[in-house]
């Protein structure tokens, strides 16, 4: 698949692109500036071309990349990534969109959930999308560190939800390109606010029981 990354230049969209590489879909690295995407692009063929991967990435403006493709992955930080979207609407227009962005504050050293007005940051995001744009929530809980490692598996569970049965198959389909990960759809995107919620707890584990990289897994 055709598969973009808006923001891509950040930690979580170094490990995707990476494994979605390794599986043979085509990558398209969005940043505000063209160049700098490019210069990211480059690392990571660089990077998969050592490990003996032929890969597919390019970097462009985020405008670009959204057009480009079949599924577009916002890995924006939550304070930009709705006004970011909003700006770039023209762009996408029946693509799967995925969110992974989580609203935190802290508050001395503790991460805490804090959404925005809408409940939710994917609530926030499909206020601003398209309304023939297919908006799952997914991917809040991976290790980014550990996502990077691409010659490892991970053995974790990615909860996903959203409103279009088809875009969450679709989804599932393309997170089980990345061993061993196993997808459970938790429902409609109402829910997603429950699924962002755990991540600050999960942060705040990882910070004090560094260097162990905490995820979900459901037994």
């Amino acid at each position: 698949m055709k598969i973009s990354l808006l923001g891509g230049t950040g930690d979580i969209a170094e490990g995707l692109v990476l494994r979605w590489s390794k599986a043979g879909h085509e990558i398209f690295i969005g940043s505000r500036k063209e160049e700098k995407a490019k210069g990211i692009a480059e690392g990571h063929i660089n990077k998969l071309n050592e490990l003996g991967i032929k890969s597919n990435i390019h970097g462009m403006e985020n405008a670009d990349a959204a057009k480009n493709s079949e599924v577009v992955i916002i890995s924006i930080p939550p304070e930009y990534a709705a006004s970011t979207i909003e700006q770039i609407s023209d762009s996408i227009t029946n693509q799967i969109v995925v969110t992974p962005v989580v609203s935190m504050k802290k508050e001395g050293k503790t991460f805490l959930y804090s959404p925005p007005a809408q409940g939710s940051s994917a609530l926030e995001i499909q206020e601003v999308l398209p309304e023939t744009a297919k908006l799952v929530s997914a991917y809040h809980n991976l290790p980014a560190k550990e996502l990077s490692k691409v010659e490892e598996e991970l053995d974790y569970d990615v909860v996903i939800c959203g409103d279009d049965e088809e875009a969450k198959s679709v989804i599932a389909k393309l997170t089980e390109d990345m061993p061993n990960l196993r997808v459970l759809d938790a429902g409609p995107l109402a829910v997603s606010s429950m699924i962002e919620a755990i991540t600050p707890l999960i942060v705040n584990l990882n910070i004090k029981y560094k260097p162990q990289h905490f995820s979900v897994k459901f037994v």
